[in-house]
């Protein structure tokens, strides 16, 4: 099954900001690697990533490459762009508050991939929307 997790899904894997949220991305990331899953880390979610520990957990640079580069060659991961403007602006505001989640959600239904997230006003959001998600 391939999967498309929203960046705090990432954060909590590779920074334990929340210890239940990052013990069970460290469950979920043993099973990626067991190719149980396919996650699909779009460039909306390298690009949060490296703000959200640059601006938030002052994590260097250098570090950060090394991170996101790690991240990339696990074989249960793989990049996809995944950015639709067209859709993504018609969701915006109307069906998805947050642009961030409605870049997120316009990958989710051009890619076929159910969402992974934490954030429950999202995951009500994409219920409405009858898009699918991933409950961990």
């Amino acid at each position: 099954m391939k999967l498309i997790l929203d960046t705090n899904c990432y954060i909590s894997f590779l920074n334990k900001r929340n210890e239940q949220q990052h013990q069970k991305m460290v469950a979920f990331f043993e099973a990626v690697s067991r190719a149980e899953f396919e996650v699909l880390v779009i460039s909306h979610n390298l690009t949060e990533i490296s703000f959200v520990f640059q601006s938030i957990y002052n994590i260097d640079k250098s570090k950060i490459k090394t991170i996101l580069t790690d991240l990339l060659q696990n074989p249960g991961v793989h990049y996809e762009c995944g950015y639709y403007p067209e859709l993504i602006l018609s969701i915006w505001q109307k069906q998805i508050k947050d642009y961030g989640d409605a870049v997120l959600a316009a990958a989710s239904i051009s890619l076929d991939a159910p969402i992974v997230s934490f954030d429950k006003v999202f995951l009500k959001e994409l219920k409405r929307m009858e898009v699918k998600y991933f409950a961990i």
